[in-house]
């Protein structure tokens, strides 16, 4: 009867154990330097065309490949991302503008958690409006065993805005200024 449950449940994309295999924690918890991460949710998927499982931790998302080589992206380095229904990614970007991604076979609650633990990292977003457009600066707080005090201060220049500007980086840097001194 265990099995029939075990294949129904394989059928219908429902995970049976609500942890990824310990070769895997190993690899999450090598990559993070969490001892024992705390699971917040999982799937598998790929990842530039290799198997991975994606494991969402306090700290971040952890991708381990079937080798146990791991990768992880902290929460509050995450610019932008979110869930492609249509390619069954999720996917995300820094501040550098470099992206990638994770196509997920059996995404489970990874989307929702996702977008739940980035935008718990922001602790202050506010637009800046200049000549030519509009900045955004936004204060971060690392999430899990990473938290500390300390707030990560970023400005990203949405369309027209121009950050080497003199008056709109006069601009950007007395309002960080101001935002620092409220966020302590």
């Amino acid at each position: 009867m265990a099995q029939l449950w075990r294949r129904l449940l394989d059928a219908i994309g429902a995970t049976s154990s609500s942890h990824p295999d310990p070769q895997v924690l190993t690899g999450v918890s090598a990559v993070t330097g969490v001892p024992e991460p705390h699971v917040l949710a999982w799937g598998t998927g790929r990842h530039d065309g290799r198997p991975v499982t994606a494991v969402a931790v306090d700290e971040g998302l952890a991708l381990v490949g079937a080798d146990g080589e791991a990768a992880a992206v902290a929460w509050h380095e995450v610019v932008r991302g979110g869930w492609r229904e249509s390619a069954s990614a999720l996917w995300w970007t820094f501040l550098d503008e470099h992206s990638d991604e994770v196509e997920l076979d059996r995404p489970g609650d990874l989307p929702e958690v996702f977008n739940d633990r980035v935008t718990a990292s922001i602790v202050v977003r506010e637009p800046v409006p200049t000549a030519d457009g509009t900045v955004v600066i936004a204060g971060r707080r690392r999430l899990g065993s990473l938290a500390g005090q300390d707030i990560l201060w970023t400005a990203i220049a949405g369309e027209g805005a121009d950050l080497s500007d003199p008056d709109t980086e006069r601009r950007v840097l007395e309002r960080t200024a101001e935002l620092r001194k409220e966020w302590r």
